[in-house]
């Protein structure tokens, strides 16, 4: 019976997720960040954002492109990288991205920030993997918290 409940209360309740992934390549000071998103929670943030930005127009390619630079973030000691989207599939079910940032040679700070679905969902989580030389780290964005700091050097 209580098995029957929590199967019964999760489809209630989905879950609102997100993957993000960022390895750093210190050989040739390159970012590769891989996102994943449920596809139907993509499309929800994406009319929402799109609304506010005043109907942008361009490719699905495009537009996924301006979503994830507006989301997510990678600041090293203080100067914003620019992300650029690589590539992009999908499955019907969910979308997965893969972007690249080229950051700088001797780093101190690399502060992430992710808001992907935040103003959505306020029970959104976006899962950070996150790995620069020696340090591997997972992380837990939420709506009230988007923003995590290394100290690299």
């Amino acid at each position: 019976m209580k098995l029957i409940t929590l199967v019964f209360l999760i489809f209630l309740h989905p879950v609102h997720v997100s993957l993000t992934g960022i390895d750093y390549n210190s050989m040739n000071q390159v970012y590769s960040v891989f996102v994943k998103v449920w596809s139907d929670d993509l499309n929800a943030d994406l009319k929402l954002w799109n609304a506010e930005k005043g109907q942008i127009q361009g490719s699905s390619q495009e537009l996924y492109c301006k979503y994830l630079t507006d989301k997510i973030f990678i600041i090293e000691d203080g100067k914003q990288l620019k992300l650029t989207l690589l590539n992009t599939e999908t499955d019907g079910i969910e979308h997965r991205f893969t972007l690249e940032a080229t950051g700088q040679q001797a780093v101190k700070n690399v502060t992430v920030i992710n808001r992907i679905m935040t103003r959505l969902y306020d029970d959104q989580a976006n899962m950070l993997l996150f790995s620069f030389n020696d340090i591997n780290d997972g992380y837990k964005f939420t709506a009230a918290d988007t923003l995590k700091s290394y100290q690299v050097k």
